[in-house]
């Protein structure tokens, strides 16, 4: 009599590797994607900087409005 179903480590063992595969292809798409936001954020944060020089060069002399 040989036992044919796989003992519970073998199972656990192949879990592992199959979620070590899709954790591998996810940081690769996430790689991807970071190099292909990369341009977008910079611009993001060049937007950002001028919107600050803006709100710089508005100085308010004056702040009640019943004056």
């Amino acid at each position: 009599m040989v036992n044919k179903e796989p003992k519970p480590i073998d199972v656990a063992n192949q879990e592992i590797r199959v979620l070590k595969k899709e954790l591998l292809k996810i940081r690769s798409e996430l790689v991807l994607l970071k190099s292909q936001i990369k341009p977008l954020r910079e611009d993001l944060d060049k937007r950002r900087a001028e919107e600050e020089e803006k709100d710089k060069e508005c100085v308010v002399v004056e702040s009640k409005w019943w004056w």
